[in-house]
């Protein structure tokens, strides 16, 4: 009895190390922005996930207005992820982590790179810039800033990531966000 107690107890924990299978199944697929999300700064954003069971591919855009009609500035980042065990502190939440493999910014309009702090990174409107080992403003290299940790909750066709922090900053275990933020949507 007490052998398949320690199996049990060893298989569970196996599990738990693994990530939840379920969760990387339901990942799978593409999830946007619900609405404008606003920034706080007069600007607003929309996000665009592509996941698969081992890989997650973002483009970050930020526009002028609520309407989203005056993009001024594109992120694309991607690499790996995991997810983890589930969250202690946000219920029906699993941790998660994003590693990155690239980081591209493309400027959207012209004379806005120096609004951003970009104007010395070299950038092009409407090309993509590969910055993963040089960084560009507030998008830190890879080498710097390579992973996230991060919450993941899915509930049907609609996905939560955490709350970003005010500095953005959730590159580390301790920065990981303790809430959700704004609601994704499957894309069909």
């Amino acid at each position: 009895m007490s052998r398949l107690v320690v199996t049990a107890v060893l298989t569970l924990a196996t599990l738990a190390l693994a990530g939840d299978p379920d969760l990387k199944k339901s990942a799978v697929g593409r999830w946007k922005s619900e609405a404008a999300e606003d920034l706080g700064n007069g600007s607003f954003a929309t996000r665009d996930f592509t996941f698969t069971a081992s890989r997650w591919q973002l483009s970050f855009t930020i526009f002028a207005d609520k309407e989203l009609k005056t993009p001024l500035v594109a992120m694309d980042f991607e690499g790996p992820w995991a997810p983890g065990k589930a969250s202690e502190k946000v219920p029906g939440a699993t941790e998660a982590t994003f590693d990155f493999a690239s980081k591209k910014v493309t400027l959207k309009a012209k004379d806005v790179a120096k609004n951003f702090g970009m104007d010395g990174c070299g950038l092009e409107v409407g090309k993509a810039k590969d910055v993963s080992k040089t960084g560009c403003s507030f998008v830190p290299p890879v080498e710097k800033y390579g992973r996230e940790f991060d919450l993941l909750k899915i509930d049907g066709a609609s996905m939560w990531l955490g709350a970003r922090p005010a500095d953005g900053n959730m590159g580390a275990e301790d920065k990981r966000p303790t809430a959700l933020g704004a609601k994704l949507v499957k894309a069909k």
